[in-house]
């Protein structure tokens, strides 16, 4: 495995360069706040701004350095990404409920852009469009009949691409045509992070890095949390940790499964070899349960290349040389590139697949995206905001879905990549 990485490999992630995770500046903590955050993520660091900005004292906790997390480990890419598919929503609450839930992907993916324009945020937007590759003719065909009937309340701008066409968008042949997906788009996602974290200090809120919560303890009126630097009291309280909850918090820890997403960066790479990989700069993902999403950087100078190779190991290149054979597979003209940069970060999965937000037991949260965090994070991280201000504008569609828990077996060593294996011998087989 040694010889697929470069001489000035990194074990971190490619983001880091140029948005790096660095410690705060460190102050006693306030003995009361009006709000507490735990988590400096997407989620909660939307959550924060808006109390800020609504005149609430407030508090974001965090465990590692700001941002550790997949908020500045993902892949980048933006999309109205909300994965339960309408007709299956529909039969389960009916069709206006399912219209209404299917908009809150599409009103997240608007909300970010707003939240870049409006802020100023420097973090290299780019409204590229993203190509959806298919894995199967007869996903293709299946692709196109259900698009073609998607109701107008939730219609989108999409155009197919028959295989025939297939090199207009991607320099590869591996997949059996696509589909273009204009108003997705790319960002950088740690330089979207530090932007952010900005505005919120800007707003007055106190974050604190490098600061667990070992315990939170519910008192009449309020919350009591325990840290390595002291007590604090808050009236409310957010959880925004994703796939980082831990144990402490059982009920959500219950509902959330941590799926380690993989990512590598290739060297430097000449012009004319970027060109032949994705003609029109577009964000890449396919249509396999458990496919892979590239894009090319930034500077347009590299690929970054990810996946969900596999559920046994947490170390940034144990996956490395499975996501490598995945590019080549992809981009056989690939195959003598060296890896510069190799990382993973945990994304969050659900029952249904859908991302949850509400108050148990008194506490506040938002989590369970699903892979597609960076829009759905920031919009529902901002509603739970809206919420503990008491605002009627913090109601989403999702209020009150039912949050279930995963079977217990699910977590056990081994089931996972059982699980998986049999879904990618599934898909081999047309399925």
């Amino acid at each position: 495995m040694a010889t697929i990485f470069a001489n000035d490999f990194q074990d971190m992630p490619y983001w880091w360069e140029a948005a790096p995770r660095q410690p705060l500046t460190h102050s006693d903590l306030p003995r009361t706040v009006d709000v507490a955050v735990i988590g400096s993520g997407y989620t909660g660091l939307n959550a924060a701004l808006q109390t800020a900005r609504g005149g609430r004292s407030t508090l974001v906790l965090e465990k590692d350095l700001t941002g550790y997390g997949c908020s500045s480990r993902n892949g980048g890419q933006a999309g109205t990404s909300y994965k339960p598919k309408f007709d299956r929503l529909a039969k389960r609450f009916g069709k206006q409920t399912a219209l209404l839930m299917v908009q809150e992907g599409h009103r997240a993916l608007a909300y970010l852009k707003h939240l870049i324009a409006e802020e100023k945020l420097d973090c290299d937007w780019n409204p590229c469009g993203r190509f959806l590759g298919v894995h199967s003719k007869g996903a293709f065909d299946k692709m196109a009949r259900e698009y073609a009937k998607t109701p107008q309340e939730i219609a989108f701008e999409y155009h197919m691409v028959p295989k025939s066409e297939q090199r207009s968008e991607i320099g590869s042949d591996l997949f059996q045509g696509g589909c273009v997906l204009p108003a997705h788009g790319s960002i950088h996602p740690g330089k979207y992070h530090l932007e952010l974290l900005k505005r919120v200090i800007d707003a007055g809120a106190l974050v604190a890095d490098l600061c667990p919560v070992k315990s939170i303890e519910r008192r009449s009126g309020s919350f009591r949390l325990q840290t390595d630097r002291g007590t604090v009291d808050a009236a409310d309280v957010v959880l925004a940790t994703n796939g980082y909850t831990d144990q402490q918090f059982a009920w959500h820890d219950q509902r959330i499964l941590p799926i380690g997403s993989f990512q590598i960066a290739t060297e430097v790479l000449s012009d004319d070899l970027i060109a032949t990989l994705i003609p029109n700069a577009r964000v890449i993902s396919d249509t396999r349960l458990i496919g892979n999403y590239f894009r090319l950087s930034p500077d347009y100078k590299r690929l970054l290349f990810g996946g969900r190779v596999t559920f046994t190991e947490a170390t940034s290149t144990a996956g490395s040389e499975t996501l490598y054979k995945q590019m080549v597979t992809v981009y056989p003209q690939l195959a003598d590139v060296e890896v510069a940069y190799a990382w993973v970060g945990y994304v969050a999965y659900t029952t249904d697949i859908s991302p949850h937000l509400g108050v148990q037991d008194n506490l506040f949260y938002a989590m369970g995206y699903c892979g597609s965090g960076i829009t759905l994070s920031s919009y529902f991280g901002m509603k739970v905001g809206q919420k503990v201000l008491g605002s009627s504008e913090g109601n989403t569609a999702l209020d009150g879905l039912p949050f279930k828990p995963w079977p217990k077996i699910i977590k056990f060593p081994g089931v996972l990549s059982n699980v998986t294996r049999l879904a990618r011998v599934a898909e081999s087989m047309g399925f």
